[in-house]
């Protein structure tokens, strides 16, 4: 009879302590496993999804770590606004030197959302569909790819002139001009147009045609209520890129200024000195000081963007670099990481003591069998074998269902995982630290069971062949 034999029988007999020892090691694995792949999934999806964005620029109060998180992986409100009349200067060229010229320069505002799952909806022009570039990696550029429909059409042309009209309107308000005053720009039916991200339309059931309401606030808090006005019908559907843009709905930003509400954050007035906060509601506005939430940026020079923002001058605003400031976010991402992981390893070491314990405890009661296998011809080494057998056996059991149980949690936690974090789990996806993981939990099982295999190979024939009455 082989030896491996007759370490799987010795598990069978024992098969109470053999399933509970498992079970430690089961735990310890998946949670291990499980630590390992949510790490490397969440660096990947952040590193993978600012491939397409440059530059961000942000306002200045807020940090460049929220910029960029809200800008580009929707995370929590908008930080703050700063002015129009800074995206103007840098389409224009204005505010660069030769190397911070701008390839494009797309304006976003935010502060909507739709449905139980707080998917965000961002107003911006359709260049963010024919310029924007996702998955820039140095050489290939890739724009946004759609699964159905097609972009809407808003130009900046017609931002800039919605911004003149609505500058005019509330300009007469707030100075009370004799009538006629200009009136309010009214929404176009040609703005009520959407593009949704793929987990948008697969999650609401979406498809061209259909319609999508924004509201104000987050799902079942205070103040939450719809725009109906702003109902918009689905015109496109984005391929899915793995990345937060799946989870965001686009609009043309025109309609995003004329949602009723939204009239009081439209525009930016300071407050002159000398006067408050009262005098200044009763001052004219510029249309070049209508508020963004961010603007995504693509220098042309290769070094712009880390040029752009070193020499990009405003009191108003700020650009963030994403490839340096993504980095040092998932460096500390990955410090927490490490430490979960040091707790999984300590889980394992006391499942490996756990199997050092149950097999010596074993050890008396195997006293008769071991000296009948000497006795028999069965050599120290053959015993020592057969008891390291075991406990490897039951170590590389654990760690291939820890394994298992790994991958299943994904497959039935894949969705609420989604929701909470973003990150999409590939639970399909096996990778190669996971046969090293394998080979090293049955490794530390087989050093475990060597303090007790010493012992049962030093039994004594004599002493211990006899029966005892």
């Amino acid at each position: 009879m082989k030896l491996w034999s007759i370490s799987l029988r010795n598990l069978r007999v024992r098969l109470v302590a053999t399933v509970l020892t498992m079970v430690s090691i089961v735990l310890a694995t998946a949670l291990y496993a499980a630590i390992l792949t949510m790490s490397e999934q969440t660096e990947a999806r952040y590193k993978g999804s600012i491939g397409g964005f440059q530059a961000v620029v942000g306002p200045k109060d807020a940090s460049q770590l929220e910029v960029v998180l809200n800008t580009i992986f929707n995370v929590d409100v908008a930080p703050g606004l700063f002015p129009l009349r800074i995206c103007s200067e840098l389409r224009s060229g204005k505010s660069a030197g030769r190397r911070t010229q701008v390839r494009y320069a797309i304006p976003q505002a935010r502060g909507d959302s739709v449905s139980r799952f707080n998917f965000p909806v961002i107003g911006t022009i359709d260049e963010m569909f024919s310029r924007f570039e996702w998955q820039y990696d140095g050489e290939k550029r890739e724009p946004l790819r759609f699964q159905a429909g097609e972009p809407f059409v808003y130009a900046y042309d017609e931002l800039l002139q919605l911004a003149d009209g609505l500058a005019a309107y509330e300009t007469g308000k707030r100075t009370e001009a004799p009538e006629p005053r200009p009136g309010r720009p009214l929404i176009q039916p040609q703005w009520k147009k959407a593009v949704v991200g793929a987990r948008v339309a697969r999650t609401l059931g979406l498809g061209l045609g259909g319609t999508i309401t924004p509201v104000h606030g987050k799902f079942g808090e205070f103040g939450y209520h719809e725009h109906p006005e702003a109902t918009c019908e689905v015109v496109g559907i984005l391929a899915p890129t793995n990345s937060p843009l799946d989870t965001t709905i686009f609009l043309p930003i025109g309609l995003h200024y004329l949602i009723d509400g939204h009239e009081g954050g439209v525009f930016l007035v300071e407050t002159p000195p000398g006067k408050t906060p009262d005098d200044a509601k009763k001052l004219p506005v510029d249309a070049g000081r209508i508020g963004l939430t961010a603007i995504v940026v693509d220098p042309k020079d290769h070094f712009g963007a880390r040029l752009l923002r070193q020499e990009f001058s405003s009191k108003e605003a700020q650009v963030a670099w994403p490839a340096d400031v993504i980095p040092k976010f998932l460096q500390q991402v990955g410090n927490a990481a490490d430490a979960l992981a040091v707790i999984a390893w300590l889980v394992l070491l006391v499942a490996a003591i756990s199997i050092t314990v149950a097999i010596y405890n074993t050890m008396n009661e195997r006293r008769r069998e071991i000296a009948i296998m000497r006795s028999l011809g069965a050599r120290r080494f053959q015993i020592l074998a057969i008891i390291v057998g075991e406990a490897a056996l039951l170590s590389c059991f654990g760690a291939l269902l820890g394994l298992v149980a790994c991958h299943g949690a994904m497959f039935a936690l894949q969705g609420v995982v989604e929701d909470a974090t973003g990150v999409y789990l590939e639970w399909a996806q096996f990778r190669a630290w996971e046969a090293w993981l394998l080979l090293g939990v049955t490794g530390l099982g087989a050093f475990a069971g060597l303090l007790p295999a010493i012992k049962g190979s030093m039994t004594q024939v004599a002493d211990n062949l006899a029966q005892n009455y």
